[in-house]
C-alpha cells in the first residue's frame, strides 16, 4: 500500500529538523532563541538605560457654552463673546466653567549629564511637554462638518513635566528649546538621584532610511519601558518617516534606532512623532448610573457627547534623522544660552553612514 502525501512530508520535515539540529539536544535549541545575534541584543541592553519616562499632569479651566436657539438655528448676537447668543434664562448661566486635568506619558533620550549640575539633558517630543494654551471644540453640522459655534474651550493654567529613569522616583523638569513644526523638545532635570546615563552610540544623520529598512524603537506604554520595532516606508509628512510597527499610546518622544553598516553599530535615527487616531463618539449621562438603569425624563435632558480617540495600530510616524540635525542646529543659541554643552555628533556628521 502507497504512503499517503502528508506521511511523505511528515518525514522531510523531520529530517531538515535532525539536519538543522545537528546534535544539539531539543531542550537546548528551544531556549534563549533570538532573531538578533547576541551583540545586537547587547548594544540594545546597553543603551536602553539612556531612555527615560516623560509624564506631563495638565490643568485646564474647560468653558462649556449654552446658546438660545430658535427653530433649531443658533442665534447670532454682535455683544455675545462667541458670536451667539448666550443661555442666561431659565436657571441657565450660559458659560460653565469647570476644572480637568489630564495626563500624558511618553519616551525621552538623555543626550547630556551635568555632574557638576546635576542636570539631565533629555531629547523628547513637544507634545508631550508644550500643550496648546488654547483648545477649541466646535458644534458639527447633520453632515459632520465643523460650524462657527463654539461648544467648549480648554485653557491651560498649569503643567507639570517630571522624568522617571531607574525607579518609580520622578524627578521635574522644565522646557529648554521646542519646535512644534517637528515635534521636537529639550528638557532639563534637576536631581541629585541617578535617573539614567548619557546616550552612548552614534547619530545616524546620513543613514539614508527608506523602504525595506528596519530600525527599533522605544516606548513607555503604560509607563512601562517596552522595545518593538518594524519596517520603514515614505511618508506624506515632511520631515518624517513611516514605520510598520505595533505602537500603541506611550510610545511618543521613543527613540529610533537602526543598524549601520559603516559603524557596525546601532545609530540614533529617529523619534517617534504620532500614531494614525480615529474618534469614537457616544452618547452618556452626566452622572454615572447603574448598568440596567432606565433614564429618566431629567436624566434624558442631561445626556452629553463624549469624544475618545482610538489608535489604528500597524503604522507610526517619526522623525527624520536630518530633520532632528536641523532642529539641533537651529536650537543651538537656546541650547547653550541654557548652559548645556552637548557633544559634537548632535551637530554635525563625522563621517558618512551608510545602511
Amino acid at each position: 500500500m502507497k504512503p499517503k502525501r502528508y506521511d511523505s512530508l511528515l518525514i522531510i520535515l523531520f529530517i531538515v529538523f535532525v539536519g538543522c539540529a545537528g546534535n544539539k539536544p531539543l531542550r537546548q535549541i528551544q531556549t534563549g532563541m533570538s532573531l538578533l545575534s547576541d551583540e545586537i541584543r547587547e548594544q540594545l541592553r546597553e543603551i536602553a538605560p539612556s531612555i527615560v519616562n516623560i509624564k506631563t499632569e495638565i490643568k485646564y479651566d474647560v468653558y462649556k457654552y449654552t446658546y438660545v436657539t430658535k427653530n433649531g438655528q443658533f442665534i447670532t448676537d454682535p455683544h455675545s463673546p462667541v458670536k451667539y447668543k448666550l443661555n442666561y434664562g431659565d436657571g441657565q448661566v450660559g458659560i460653565i466653567v469647570e476644572p480637568d486635568q489630564q495626563t500624558i506619558s511618553g519616551g525621552g533620550l538623555i543626550i547630556n549629564i551635568d555632574r557638576v549640575k546635576s542636570r539631565y539633558t533629555i531629547l523628547t517630543s513637544n507634545h508631550l511637554v508644550s500643550p496648546k494654551d488654547t483648545t477649541d471644540i466646535y458644534y458639527l453640522d447633520e453632515s459632520g462638518n465643523q460650524i462657527d459655534v463654539l461648544f467648549s474651550r480648554q485653557i491651560v493654567r498649569n503643567v507639570v513635566v517630571s522624568v522617571r529613569g531607574f525607579s518609580s522616583w520622578r524627578a521635574k523638569a522644565e522646557v529648554v528649546a521646542t519646535d512644534p513644526r517637528y515635534d521636537l523638545a529639550i528638557i532639563n532635570a534637576k536631581t541629585n538621584l541617578l535617573l539614567g546615563i548619557e546616550y552612548p552610540k552614534n547619530i545616524g544623520y546620513e543613514m539614508d532610511l527608506s523602504w525595506g529598512d528596519w530600525v527599533f524603537l522605544f516606548g513607555f506604554p503604560k509607563g512601562i519601558k517596552q522595545l518593538t520595532g518594524g519596517w520603514v516606508s515614505e511618508s506624506p509628512y515632511p520631515g518624517t518617516l513611516a514605520i510598520d510597527a505595533v505602537v500603541r499610546f506611550g510610545y511618543s518622544g521613543g527613540p529610533v534606532f537602526a543598524i549601520s553598516k559603516s559603524w557596525g553599530q546601532l545609530a540614533f535615527v529617529g523619534l517617534i512623532k504620532s500614531v494614525p487616531l480615529s474618534t469614537m463618539e457616544y452618547v452618556i449621562p452626566k452622572n454615572s448610573l447603574p448598568s440596567g438603569h432606565q433614564l429618566t425624563h431629567d436624566e434624558l435632558k442631561s445626556l452629553i457627547v463624549e469624544k475618545r480617540n482610538l489608535v489604528e495600530y500597524g503604522t507610526a510616524y517619526f522623525v527624520a534623522p536630518q530633520a532632528i540635525k536641523d532642529f539641533f542646529l537651529s536650537k543651538r543659541g537656546n541650547i547653550e544660552a541654557a548652559g548645556i554643552n552637548l557633544y559634537g555628533k548632535y551637530y554635525k556628521v563625522h563621517q558618512k553612514a551608510k545602511l
